[in-house]
């Protein structure tokens, strides 16, 4: 059995849920965008275009940068704090993972949450820092930090999964959300 226990907080909960903008795919679209866009504000200033066609340039740069950069770490900072203000008080909250040999059992600030089967779980996915054990192709699932474990450590539950679990699929995580 295994036991991992740790505070969710601010800092890990963006380290999980928000993905490395510079490793998505959409981030070269909105990097074009904003070539296009500091390209066309400039452009139009030098030509001495109406000013809606240098706003045209701005709006584009500005979106641009909003949404290649900052929409998805806004948006989990905004999930964060809406939880932990409707669900806890406006305090962190402590989960405890249980990895047992029928289930893993979740529970939050010392209550029951919720409880997987070993038949739900989809893929064992390894990142820098944590374990997942996905559910579905959406990536919910069962989150694991590597440096919190009070029963058990990092190695031997990587190992004891293989062993015990050869049937779910091991491997990374996505490349952006490794860290």
């Amino acid at each position: 059995m295994f036991i991992n226990e740790y505070i969710m907080n601010r800092r890990r909960y963006d380290k999980w849920a928000t993905p490395k903008f510079w490793k998505l795919p959409i981030f070269y679209v909105y990097l074009v965008i904003f070539v296009a866009g500091v390209f066309g504000w400039i452009y139009f200033e030098r030509v001495n275009a109406p000013a809606r066609w240098q706003t045209i340039g701005a709006f584009l740069t500005f979106v641009a940068v909003y949404r290649g950069v900052f929409f998805r770490w806004m948006h989990a900072d905004k999930t964060f704090r809406l939880t932990r203000a409707n669900y806890f008080g406006g305090k962190d909250w402590t989960c405890k993972v249980i990895v047992g040999e029928r289930n893993i059992s979740l529970y939050i600030n010392g209550k029951i949450n919720n409880k997987v089967e070993w038949d739900q779980i989809l893929r064992f996915e390894e990142a820098k820092s944590y374990f997942r054990l996905s559910t579905d192709e959406y990536n919910e699932g069962v989150m694991i930090d590597k440096a919190s474990f009070t029963e058990g450590d990092t190695d031997s539950f990587r190992q004891w999964m293989l062993d015990k679990h050869p049937e779910i699929k091991y491997g990374p995580v996505t490349p952006s959300l490794d860290k």
